[in-house]
């Protein structure tokens, strides 16, 4: 939906609306949230400087990079933060993955250096840090939302929390980084991001439920199966827009190995 989006309108007004309409759909969400069961504690800094970091960096960066690179590689890109998110949780959760959890996170780096066509990566180097930021941002937000479950555990409520940090901070980002260029609306584009934007509610709402019973460790890589789903997506919805070419699909394929490798030693 994103991509759909990009070819009317630009990757900061994308980043806008999705912004938009995170904060809004956990906003609405409010009204079943028990409020009797909440206390004013400071680990809604964390939740808040998570939404600071993914939604409004981590966007920022995703759409940058599916501008220049497409959706399939730069899904493989960004999942470079199954490695970033399990180094920081070592220090700065005290998590110890299991040892052989390295392997998988090497398949899934190999499967991201294949499917980028390996050697021919270097030609785009000076690019590549498009896509990585946005791996960090979404590996620090990952360990900052496992924080802010140690003294809360309303999912709904964290989500809004790190929604209006990202709605009030996003703006400023997105102009900064553009150097102030115009957000261009136009009707199909729109409704190409509001879908775009939904479905990230729902992804963030699932990463939530996820990260409050679960390590960061685990959960990142598993996430780093987003490539395979791309795919099966790119070819129904985008049509020509995207090639496909085996190289792709395969280095698809040693990623979801990886996770599995990951998952079954966790």
């Amino acid at each position: 939906m994103s991509r759909r989006g990009l070819d009317g309108s630009t990757p900061h007004t994308g980043s806008f609306i999705v912004l938009i309409v995170n904060f809004l759909a956990f906003s609405l969400a409010l009204v079943i949230v028990d409020f009797s069961r909440i206390v004013f504690s400071w680990h809604w800094i964390a939740f808040m400087a998570a939404g600071v970091s993914s939604p409004a960096l981590s966007l920022f960066f995703l759409y940058r990079s599916i501008s220049r690179f497409g959706v399939a590689s730069t899904n493989a890109l960004v999942n470079s933060h199954v490695l970033f998110g399990p180094i920081l949780a070592i220090f700065i959760l005290g998590e110890r993955p299991h040892p052989g959890i390295w392997f998988g996170i090497a398949l899934l780096l190999a499967g991201v250096w294949f499917l980028m066509g390996g050697g021919e990566l270097r030609k785009e180097l000076r690019n590549i840090w498009i896509p990585l930021m946005s791996a960090l941002a979404f590996a620090m937000a990952h360990n900052l939302r496992k924080i802010g479950f140690g003294g809360m555990d309303s999912l709904l409520f964290a989500g809004f929390l790190q929604g209006v940090s990202a709605v009030l901070i996003g703006p400023f980002i997105l102009k900064l980084a553009t150097g102030g260029q115009a957000y261009v609306f136009n009707r199909k584009s729109v409704l190409f991001f509001l879908v775009a934007g939904l479905a990230m509610s729902i992804a963030f709402f699932a990463l939530l439920f996820a990260l409050r019973g679960g390590r960061v460790s685990l959960i990142g890589p598993i996430m780093a199966t987003g490539p395979l789903f791309a795919i099966l997506q790119t070819k129904f919805f985008l049509g020509g827009r995207e090639k496909l070419t085996p190289r792709i699909i395969c280095g698809a394929c040693i990623i979801v190995i990886g996770v599995v490798v990951v998952s079954s030693l966790e």
